[in-house]
């Protein structure tokens, strides 16, 4: 999607983002319920905005506390090897250490910030100890989550900011 094709999105289109981002397995009758439009209407709009890539997919979201991963945090990584200054070979470490939510590469003094589910602090303790493997970390632990991804207004960005 170009820039200039974001400020074509009208109301309806930006209702539906913001109820899909709420829940995504909304059926498409009760979405057409809350943006006042027909079923039919409903899956085209659905079905342009994943042909636009505007939708890239629909998810779960688990609760990771419950399948034993209570603890998270936040690793600040500045590898110390330039052989894995690589997006794809450092992308397999990561996977193969295991506990890594994401990873992003940004800018500034470190190159990359992970965030990771533990068991425990012995666990995260094991998992820094891997990483270090790689390169210099910072780590925070997550006390709370106070701005979750689904509480979040993407579509009210929009059409206030105009994209």
């Amino acid at each position: 999607m170009t820039a200039d094709r974001s400020s074509s999105w009208d109301p309806a289109d930006l209702a539906i983002i913001r109820e899909l981002s709420r829940d995504g397995r909304i059926s498409v009758a009760e979405l057409g319920r809350r943006v006042s439009l027909s079923r039919p209407a409903v899956a085209e709009r659905i079905r342009r905005l994943e042909d636009s890539g505007v939708i890239r997919g629909y998810g779960v979201h688990l609760d990771l506390a419950r399948l034993g991963l209570g603890l998270r945090a936040q690793v600040s990584l500045r590898p110390r090897h330039r052989s894995i200054r690589g997006a794809k070979a450092l992308r397999e470490q990561l996977l193969a250490i295991g506990h890594v939510l994401s990873c992003v590469h940004v800018t500034g003094h470190n190159c990359y910030e992970l965030s990771i589910a533990v068991r425990d602090a012995e666990h995260l303790e094991e998992v820094i100890e891997r990483l270090t493997e790689l390169g210099d970390t910072t780590t925070g632990v997550v006390l709370s989550e106070p701005v979750h991804p689904r509480d979040v207004d993407i579509a009210g960005w929009v059409s206030r900011d105009g994209g």
